[in-house]
């Protein structure tokens, strides 16, 4: 064998993208919670991929998939997040993953189009001071906000906060947003 490291470098290249598999969490919801079936009866539903990935922290993976079912156009949200369990034994690394699920409706999804430059314009205009984090937030619903941040060392407006029932997912929102945009011309 003449090349050992380009084997080494495709196994390696495998055994991570194996690693890396998509979840489909927001399918799961959707085609349980959200389409009916009765036994001998046919269904039919469709779906659109927003964003599946892991968000810009990296601290929890992040679903947007929109659907169309009976007249009915949404986004679900799935959202996790992982926990370390208290341990039982010594080097138990047991981990708990909470899965959160919302729904929007089109208008709520517009209102996110239409108002996140609205708090990105606004917080441009702040200088915070040393220590200080200012932030420049847009309720969609009472379990959604959407939160730009700045501090004395980033003034950067790249990244988007979703705030889901109290829990932080960070997202670049220049990609979010045409992908958002894309779904409500779908």
């Amino acid at each position: 064998m003449k090349r050992p490291h380009i084997i080494s470098m495709l196994f390696l290249i495998a055994l991570l993208s194996a690693c890396n598999q998509t979840r489909y969490i927001t399918e799961k919801y959707i085609k349980t919670n959200i389409e009916k079936h009765k036994e001998g009866d046919f269904s039919a539903i469709q779906t659109y991929s927003i964003f599946k990935g892991i968000s810009a922290d990296h601290s929890s993976y992040l679903e947007l998939t929109g659907y169309k079912y009976a007249s009915t156009k949404a986004l679900v949200i799935g959202a996790d997040k992982y926990y370390s369990a208290r341990q039982n034994f010594k080097g138990d690394q047991a981990k708990i993953a909470e899965i959160t699920y919302i729904e929007l409706n089109v208008d709520q999804c517009k209102s996110i189009l239409e108002n996140y430059k609205k708090i990105q314009t606004e917080i441009m205009k702040q200088k915070a001071k040393p220590n200080e984090q200012i932030y420049r937030d847009f309720t969609v619903t009472s379990d959604l906000f959407i939160s730009f941040v700045i501090t004395a060392r980033s003034s950067s407006v790249t990244l988007l906060d979703l705030w889901i029932r109290g829990e932080k997912y960070r997202v670049s929102t220049k990609k979010i947003m045409k992908k958002l945009q894309k779904f409500i011309d779908y």
